[in-house]
């Protein structure tokens, strides 16, 4: 199964009314469930390797405390895990303040054991993270305020 079918397939498993999904095919294994809170697990014989994922940033009026409607967010594509760096001992991939390029890598939103890379779809500089280091999101979840003036 290609990543961008499994992509699709927990995008619309995740806005259904559907409990519970169960697909197999030749060594491949998916269980979905949304019991009380959201639980997705993964079977497979293979490694699925993940291609990097680009985000548009969404504008929106100030609805929450301490987010300004002159900001751009960088949204969440998926349901997964927010990480500032490539791995716990690493450097994140950038700090509030830092200036930042169209493309570059800012955070990763692990999804059943693939690191999805989010990159910044316009240049502009960090304001503030959204998001603590390891906190679950959902799709379409703002985790980073740019400033693009």
């Amino acid at each position: 199964m290609e990543f961008n079918e499994l992509k699709e397939l927990i995008e619309l498993f995740s806005k259904s009314e559907i409990g519970k999904l169960e697909l197999n095919r030749e060594g491949f294994n998916l269980k979905l469930n949304k019991p009380r809170e959201r639980v997705v697990s993964i079977q497979s014989g293979e490694p699925v390797v993940a291609a990097p994922v680009t985000t548009a940033p969404t504008p929106e009026p100030a609805a929450e405390e301490d987010i300004d409607s002159r900001y751009t967010y960088v949204t969440s594509p998926i349901v997964g895990t927010f990480y500032r760096s490539p791995n716990p001992k690493a450097d994140p991939f950038a700090e509030v303040g830092d200036r930042v390029t169209k493309g570059q890598t800012l955070c990763i939103v692990e999804a059943m054991k693939l690191m999805n890379e989010i990159q910044a779809d316009s240049p502009g500089v960090i304001a503030k993270f959204l998001v603590e280091n390891g906190e679950g999101v959902e799709f379409g979840q703002k985790l980073i305020a740019l400033d693009i003036a």
